[in-house]
């Protein structure tokens, strides 16, 4: 606990400016539905939601039907790369950073300076515990930002970035 609220603090005095709005940084909160069943399996790596909706089993979601909170760290989505009866299902978790329990501090450090997505395991997210030892190595797609309601997809939307590589090879020619 301490270590948490230390990292907040030294991100907070390394990072931001206007601390009355760093500390109200809105992000939409959910998880899948299907999670919902099984939270209580899953409660030792994530706080509780605000709500378990379809909206938030998108790539990216239509954003109206969800609820915020207010956060004091980054926002986050997480992508969950799950095996549920034989089949692949993608999972959603939509929060806050300190929504996370017990992850890797060195990771999510990592993923702070570039502002981004980052590929990962759960084993690797998540710090070894009495509860943890058996983490599957399941795929995750961890992505952050900073700004308000900004957890809404899990990656920069491809179309802009595409459109900018049209552009400079068009103005180089």
């Amino acid at each position: 606990m301490a270590a948490d609220v230390l990292q907040i603090v030294s991100y907070l005095l390394a990072n931001v400016s206007d601390f009355n709005s760093a500390l109200r940084l809105p992000c939409y909160s959910c998880m899948s539905p299907y999670l919902e069943d099984h939270y209580p399996y899953i409660s030792h790596l994530y706080r509780k939601p605000l709500s378990f909706d379809t909206h938030c089993d998108k790539h990216s979601l239509e954003t109206s039907y969800l609820y915020s909170k207010n956060c004091s760290d980054m926002c986050v989505t997480l992508r969950i790369n799950d095996v549920v009866g034989g089949r692949r299902r993608h999972g959603y978790m939509r929060g806050c950073l300190s929504d996370l329990h017990g992850y890797n501090h060195s990771l999510i450090r990592t993923l702070a300076e570039r502002q981004g997505c980052l590929d990962t395991t759960a084993r690797e997210l998540f710090l070894p515990t009495a509860q943890r030892q058996e983490l599957e190595p399941s795929r995750l797609s961890l992505c952050a930002c900073h700004n308000n309601l900004c957890n809404f997809s899990v990656s920069p939307p491809c179309f802009f970035i595409f459109l900018f590589v049209i552009l400079v090879i068009f103005l180089m020619r």
